[in-house]
């Protein structure tokens, strides 16, 4: 039982880090603004979670809940691998050091508030010349 909501954890882990990273070019496009708005809102909110626990915990919250409930099961890994890199590991076929994966999500962290500074200077742009195209040019109601 335990070793199979480790697995939920595991998969719910690996859901956000796809839709985190999956979504960074929602920034970029302007076609879906509502999704891209969902977006920032999400990623604000992954970002500050996964810095707050990889500094009190050294890694993601979600992996040392995994790790506890497969200790419960019986299952316990024999190290303390992050998800991160065991992710990579069945995926790419490579085992990341976790200062690379620090370096990577720095990366990604940056990209993303790049990328959210572009969707609100477009978006201020947007409707800085929709009031004007309603007002006319001269700030008088066409």
């Amino acid at each position: 039982m335990y070793s199979f909501l480790a697995g939920i954890v595991d998969f719910l882990h690996a859901a956000a880090m796809v839709l985190w990273v999956g979504g960074i070019p929602l920034l970029f496009w302007r076609r879906w603004p509502r999704l891209t708005t969902f977006y920032i809102y999400y990623s604000i909110i992954f970002i500050i979670i996964s810095q707050v626990s990889d500094y009190w915990l050294g890694e993601c919250f979600l992996t040392t809940v995994a790790r506890a409930l497969r200790r419960l099961g019986g299952t316990a890994e024999p190290d303390r691998t992050w998800f991160t890199v065991r992710l990579a590991e069945q995926v790419f076929r490579l085992r990341p050091s976790e200062a690379a994966v620090r370096v990577v999500t720095k990366v990604l962290i940056l990209i993303v508030c790049v990328g959210t500074l572009v969707h609100m200077g477009r978006t201020r742009r947007i409707s800085r010349m929709s009031r004007r195209w309603a007002h006319g040019a001269d700030g008088e109601r066409s």
